[in-house]
């Protein structure tokens, strides 16, 4: 077989078809391929993060309403502006009841606040520090919503265990911005 230049030119061809076809068509298709894979690999991304996001809805939700009952529960502890004298009367007999004396009740001006207000009643109280602690504790386990922002206590002289208090207690209630809505 003599090798010419017809044969040399078919050989070049031969090996220029494949070189040319991975120039040509397989490498342009392979960046394609990588291009969508790492379109795949961001939409993935974004496709766990939205469905993390639909997991946290599901439990946003539920605490909302966690939330909602905790608030209807706390608006059913606040009592009507009409109840406060209850409350008050409530107060003055856990006094008497525990042998203390009220030398001093008023009320001072009603706070409103956005959902509900508060009337502070300073009092000055006298009697045995027992009946006093015993006063507080009941006080503390009246159903409705009460504060002691500001107490406090001196000894009677010349007088063995007892003491006066002056003590500021502020009650919450409904305001009548939210009763009217």
């Amino acid at each position: 077989m003599r090798f010419g230049t017809r044969e040399l030119i078919f050989i070049v061809l031969l090996i220029a078809m494949p070189v040319a076809s991975y120039m040509f068509v397989f490498k342009p298709r392979s960046e394609r391929v990588e291009e969508a894979r790492a379109e795949i690999l961001k939409k993935q991304a974004k496709l766990n993060l939205l469905e993390e996001a639909t997991r946290n809805t599901d439990s946003i939700n539920d605490e909302i309403e966690k939330l909602t009952n905790a608030i209807d529960l706390f608006e059913q502890k606040l009592p009507a502006q009409q109840e406060v004298e209850v409350i008050l009367s409530e107060v003055w007999n856990l006094a008497d009841k525990h042998n203390l004396v009220q030398k001093s009740f008023r009320t001072e001006k009603i706070v409103g606040k956005a959902h509900y207000a508060e009337v502070p009643i300073k009092m000055v109280i006298l009697g045995d520090f027992d009946g006093f602690y015993n006063f507080l504790i009941e006080l503390e386990k009246l159903p409705r919503i009460t504060q002691l922002p500001e107490v406090k206590l001196e000894k009677v002289e010349n007088e063995d265990g007892q003491m006066k208090a002056d003590l500021v207690l502020n009650i919450y209630f409904e305001s009548n911005k939210k009763s009217a809505s």
